[in-house]
């Protein structure tokens, strides 16, 4: 009898035993454990993402070049002016200007003071003359610095079949560098080539050669 009921002990310890090693099993495989690696989801980030309301340009702003009418832009020259006025002032409606047969540079330093004194000169200033005759260095300079408050000065070299044409050229193109608010508007260069635009004495201009010395007079303005 004693043998019968340590066997039944036995038998009951090992069905315990299978029991709970079936249990602790079963928990073990419904939750990971250590040495288990879990593939999760990353986690989302918590922060708003905060977009820019406006497109964000990484080019730098281009400066713009000026717009004119001719409200401030004041022409004095010769009896080339005088045949490219009507089609300038087609691109500049409002640009003042005084052009005269026979003008020469020497006269340009008074004319000047009379439109600087009625108020009629502008800050932009365009100075086309050497066709009829030379001018010298000093007479030139003394022009540029009476205008040394204007915004800018153009001075237009000359293209004229006579023997002062060289002398009036070298002499712009050495003394305009020497201010700040001027520049040389290389007529005889941009005409090289173009006999076509030029009446039979080779300094007056056709309409479509006075067209386009008024569309180089623009382009130098609107020049920064």
């Amino acid at each position: 009898m004693k043998n019968k009921g340590s066997g039944r002990v036995l038998l009951f310890v090992v069905l315990f035993a299978a029991l709970v090693y079936l249990g602790v099993h079963k928990e073990t495989s419904s939750e990971p454990g250590e040495g288990v690696v879990v593939h999760q989801p990353a986690a989302q980030s918590q922060q708003p993402v905060v977009q820019s309301q406006q497109p964000v340009s990484r080019s730098t702003p281009q400066p713009q070049p000026p717009t004119f009418t001719g409200k401030e832009v004041t022409v004095i020259g010769d009896s080339v002016m005088v045949g490219v006025e009507p089609y300038l002032k087609e691109l500049l409606p409002d640009v003042t200007v005084d052009g005269k047969e026979s003008r020469q540079m020497v006269q340009a330093q008074k004319l000047l003071a009379e439109l600087k004194a009625n108020g009629t000169l502008g800050n932009y200033i365009i100075i086309e003359l050497g066709t009829n005759g030379p001018f010298n260095k000093k007479q030139l300079r003394n022009i540029l610095t009476a205008l040394s408050d204007a915004k800018q000065v153009l001075l237009v070299t000359t293209r004229v079949p006579k023997g002062w044409q060289d002398t009036v050229n070298a002499t712009i193109k050495e003394v305009v560098p020497e201010f700040n608010n001027a520049k040389v508007v290389d007529w005889y260069v941009a005409s090289e080539g173009k006999p076509d635009y030029f009446y039979k004495d080779g300094v007056h201009l056709k309409p479509e050669g006075s067209r386009y010395y008024a569309s180089l007079l623009l382009a130098a303005l609107q020049e920064q």
